[in-house]
């Protein structure tokens, strides 16, 4: 009889032992369950918002260098049209014209050549069927500007897209890129602006060019002092941002690889990943419309993923484009996103530890107890 009395009691304590565990095991697996929701959320949570601070981070470097392209193409601009009325009253004097061209070399830092180019015969025969003052920086030493009248022996420049552009139109305006009709390798922009007679008809068009070559090595520069800001992402793992200056067709204005200056078309170089149609992008760029949200779009580019921030420069028909690899802007956020899940594993593993240790005390204590 006291046998089955002590298996009977032994069955109820061991009842109310297992119910005990069950029911400190359903709140050990609460617990896991909500710590893993709770840090798969604020693992995405924070990857996300990192990515997106990355991604407004190259946006605003970006900004950056089109702010300083604006500077240099503002300088030009100030050069040029500060001279327009002196020119225009001194027309009958040809004399002080080449050294008009050459204060706005020598005053424009930053401008390669300048010329005013007439209209056909306008001093003729005095001067030719073709005029042009002439002004350009010494490429050995860049503080000597030297200067030339250019007739009827140098380029023909009559029938020119940029010089027939700005006389029928009658506007300023900044020129399609174009290799130097003088030398035919220097590759130029120019910022052009019509010069009127009395009678305020175009006679002539005042230019004053910036080389590509020297637009293109500023763009580098300060691509290379961005990328210096992460030698690890750099150096280790070879990821560069890389700026360009593309026109709205699409091709290259600024480029290390001279040879694509002109002639390579950006499209050329990037696939869309995903639903994302070219034509969008094609089409943004003819625009002139400023990419947003640019960390929800990859792409390839030359075979790299990366995403791409573009805004149009002000007064032209350019776009500033930054290419940055996908991992530049991607991994702070999963590095961060890394951090957060280690401190709820850690978290969780603590409030499993302190379960566990409730129960295996509470257990004891209650056994010791009967």
């Amino acid at each position: 009889m006291h046998q089955e009395n002590l298996k009977l009691r032994f069955r109820m304590d061991w009842k109310k032992y297992a119910t005990a565990w069950r029911s400190k095991g359903k709140i050990l697996i609460g617990v896991v369950i909500i710590v893993i929701g709770a840090t798969y959320f604020f693992y995405n949570l924070t990857q996300k918002t990192i990515v997106n601070l990355q991604a407004e981070n190259f946006h605003a470097k970006m900004l950056i260098n089109y702010e300083y392209t604006r500077r240099v193409l503002s300088d030009v601009y100030v050069s040029v049209t500060s001279n327009v009325f002196y020119l225009e009253q001194t027309l009958d004097n040809t004399e002080g014209q080449q050294e008009v061209m050459a204060r706005i070399v020598k005053q424009g830092t930053r401008v390669h050549s300048c010329g005013m180019n007439f209209v056909r015969d306008y001093y003729y025969p005095e001067k030719g069927h073709r005029y042009c003052p002439f002004a350009w920086r010494n490429r050995e030493n860049h503080e000597e500007i030297l200067t030339e009248e250019k007739g009827d022996a140098d380029f023909d420049y009559l029938e020119a897209n940029w010089f027939t552009s700005v006389i029928d139109a009658d506007t300023a305006m900044w020129s399609e890129p174009f290799a130097d009709g003088y030398d035919n390798v220097t590759q130029l922009a120019a910022y052009m602006v019509p010069i009127h007679n009395q009678e305020r008809k175009p006679v002539a068009v005042l230019g004053a060019d910036i080389s590509l070559d020297w637009l293109t090595n500023k763009l580098l520069e300060t691509d290379s002092a961005y990328n210096a800001l992460n030698p690890f992402a750099t150096n280790a793992l070879g990821l560069r941002s890389r700026s360009f200056i593309v026109n709205h067709d699409g091709s290259f204005i600024t480029h290390p690889e001279g040879e694509l200056r002109l002639e390579g078309l950006i499209f050329n170089h990037l696939k869309p990943i995903g639903d994302y149609k070219m034509s969008t992008l094609i089409d943004h760029i003819e625009k002139g419309i400023m990419s947003e949200q640019e960390s929800q779009q990859k792409f390839l580019f030359d075979g790299t993923e990366c995403y791409l921030f573009y805004t149009p420069v002000k007064y032209t028909r350019w776009m500033m484009v930054s290419v940055v690899p996908c991992k530049s802007i991607d991994m702070p956020g999963i590095y961060y996103g890394l951090k957060i899940l280690g401190i709820f594993i850690v978290a969780m593993l603590l409030i499993a530890l302190l379960c566990y240790h409730y129960i295996i005390v509470y257990g004891r204590k209650y056994w010791k107890k009967e």
